[in-house]
């Protein structure tokens, strides 16, 4: 006679039979591959790498403007200039234009940069000028500034002088004469 299986215990077989034919490695179990894909990208943009600025983003003192000493009694006109050891020195992309924007000082007034006396006052006050070009033929307004090209050639090595003027009026009281200029460069 032959062995019939209930519906329930058909099943379990079917089931028992299965999971063996797959540990067994008859059927393999369903697998699928997905693979997917991402961009890399980084961008370098132009622009310049000041020497000696600090962690702050302050390039601290870059140099002076020195008029030297004079006589109370002296007239003359006075100029001077960054030497070649102070001013701003940068190195660059080529192409890339350096804006240089110079402030009116701690004493400026009315869009006129002054020299201020320790302790004086608006009598012990000395106006000056600052400039792109040794003759003073350039003046460099008070927020105003001017603009410096780099080339390949000076890419690596770019200085930006600043050149000031001093007109003496031959009546100011004896003393030290001062002022702080803040330089601000964009590119």
């Amino acid at each position: 006679m032959p062995v019939r299986f209930s519906p329930a215990r058909r099943a379990v077989r079917c089931a028992f039979i299965a999971t063996f034919a797959w540990l067994s490695g008859g059927i393999a179990p369903a697998q699928a591959e997905t693979t997917a894909q991402f961009d890399v990208n980084a961008t370098i943009s132009p622009g310049c790498l000041v020497d000696g600025l600090g962690a702050s983003g302050s390039a601290g003192r870059i140099g002076q403007l020195d008029f030297g000493v004079a006589s109370t009694f002296s007239d003359a006109t006075r100029t001077a200039s960054t030497n070649s050891e102070q001013g701003l020195r940068l190195r660059c992309t080529p192409g890339v234009n350096v804006t240089v924007n110079v402030d009116g000082g701690g004493h400026a007034d009315s869009g006129v940069r002054y020299l201020q006396r320790a302790g004086g006052g608006a009598a012990t006050r000395l106006a000056y000028s600052v400039c792109r070009d040794p003759a003073c033929g350039q003046p460099i307004p008070i927020g105003g500034g001017f603009v410096s090209a780099v080339s390949g050639a000076n890419s690596e090595d770019v200085r930006i002088p600043i050149y000031g003027a001093v007109s003496l009026p031959g009546t100011l009281p004896p003393g030290d004469y001062t002022d702080t200029l803040t330089v601000t460069l964009t590119w």
